[in-house]
């Protein structure tokens, strides 16, 4: 007895957009988190030291644009490998 083409299809289009809406998710949870996180503790980190600045000064000018940027990469790995991935079903 065979599967069901439809519902094997469904079911693998069902996995593709599970795994698609937890990657994004995940990273916008890291994006809040490092966007509130850096503001809110922002006098903190303040008095920790980075290469002679104040890290707060370098997470809001430097920092927090890399981690941007890190998390874009992340997310084009991410789909990527998932397409990869689905693509055979």
């Amino acid at each position: 007895m065979s599967a069901d083409p439809y519902h094997t299809a469904q079911s693998a289009k069902a996995r593709y957009w599970r795994q698609t809406k937890l990657l994004t998710v995940m990273l916008l949870v890291c994006w809040a988190t490092l966007s509130f996180g850096t503001l809110f503790f922002a006098r903190e980190l303040a008095a920790i030291d980075f290469f002679g600045w104040n890290l707060s000064f370098y997470m809001l000018a430097q920092g927090l644009t890399l981690s941007f940027v890190l998390i874009l990469a992340a997310y084009s790995v991410g789909m990527r490998w998932i397409a990869h991935r689905y693509r055979k079903d």
